[in-house]
């Protein structure tokens, strides 16, 4: 960690009607993170200190009508370690605000690792932190954020996206993600693995995963046969999900099913499967201690070696090298207990 003492000092920049998830969301990571170390005997001290900071003291109004209070002013920091700049719809006048602008630009200098939530990145872009650089933003947002500074390269799919020490997450519940990884940098993956479990989250995410999952994209989609068949694809993995099985489901014909998915879909029904198995493998290998033919055998591969192999093409690693890369510290646990 960075800092002139072993308390890592993490500071959240707020403004009126910013989006109270965003403020709340990556704290609470950082102060459970914080209470959990401590719990376990890794720190006696609070390893972070975390502090949200306004134009002014006293209450801050979210885009929700809730108050955060907000003791010290932006200008009052002196020493920032990890420094964290909140989205919501009123970045917008935040980025345009000059002596915000300037606080943040010397805080960014003084801080050892920085990050935006949502439309925060838009507000890192105006103060020229993210010139020539990858970044992401919410999904209604990409083309604001393009257009924001200079050159910034926006990442349709990520999540988040790190440049060096500078962070940059999708909308709100994506920086709680981004956290996460600012934790595992800092305590281990083991560390951020169990800290996710104690927030009960369905997943700890990695920065590349699409902005939406496979299930939300189908329950988007306006035609109503094909949504209800990808749905059904994605709760009956381990049956036979060849085209001609789809279109005689769907009652077309294979061809006119395949285009029309590729059309609806954006993918054709093989990448689709496949993508699916996957997901649902990968899920599977962080949160179960199942052998990994079995894994293969309910996602739909049918053997070992065919998710082997999909797994090298599609993520670069077998199944066995992701599971000894993100498995979650429960199923590690249970799978000592059980040998």
């Amino acid at each position: 960690m960075s800092g002139t003492s072993n308390t890592h000092k993490v500071v959240m920049l707020g403004f009126p009607q910013a989006q109270v998830l965003d403020i709340t969301g990556p704290l609470e990571v950082f102060s459970r993170t914080a209470r959990w170390l401590v719990d376990q005997g890794y720190c006696r001290s609070q390893p972070y200190e975390i502090e949200l900071v306004a134009a002014q003291a006293g209450p801050l109004t979210m885009s929700s009508g809730l108050e955060l209070l907000v003791h010290r002013t932006y200008d009052e920091v002196e020493t920032v370690d990890t420094l964290l700049v909140a989205g919501g719809i009123g970045f917008r006048e935040a980025s345009g605000d000059a002596s915000f602008l300037a606080h943040l630009k010397r805080l960014a200098d003084r801080a050892g690792r920085i990050g935006s939530i949502c439309t925060g990145s838009m507000i890192l872009a105006r103060a020229g932190l993210l010139d020539h650089m990858a970044a992401t933003t919410h999904w209604e947002y990409f083309d604001e954020l393009e257009h924001s500074g200079e050159d910034v390269q926006v990442d349709h799919n990520a999540i988040f996206v790190r440049n060096g020490n500078i962070f940059s997450s999708a909308g709100v519940t994506a920086g709680i993600d981004m956290t996460l990884a600012m934790v595992e940098d800092d305590w281990g993956q083991v560390v951020a693995l169990a800290v996710a479990q104690q927030l009960v989250m369905y997943l700890k995410r990695p920065g590349g995963q699409s902005q939406f999952s496979n299930h939300l994209k189908a329950q988007s989609l306006e035609t109503g046969r094909l949504q209800k068949l990808q749905l059904w694809m994605l709760d009956n993995l381990d049956q036979d999900l060849r085209v001609s099985e789809l279109a005689s489901r769907a009652a077309m014909s294979e061809r006119t099913f395949a285009r029309r998915f590729a059309t609806e879909v954006g993918l054709t029904p093989a990448s689709f499967v496949e993508q699916a198995r996957i997901r649902a493998a990968r899920r599977r290998l962080e949160e179960e201690n199942l052998p990994i033919a079995s894994i293969a055998y309910r996602c739909g591969f049918r053997s070992a070696e065919n998710m082997r192999r999909s797994f090298i093409r599609v993520l670069g690693v077998p199944p066995t090298q992701y599971r000894e890369r993100f498995q979650s510290t429960y199923a590690a646990d249970t799978a000592l207990q059980t040998e």
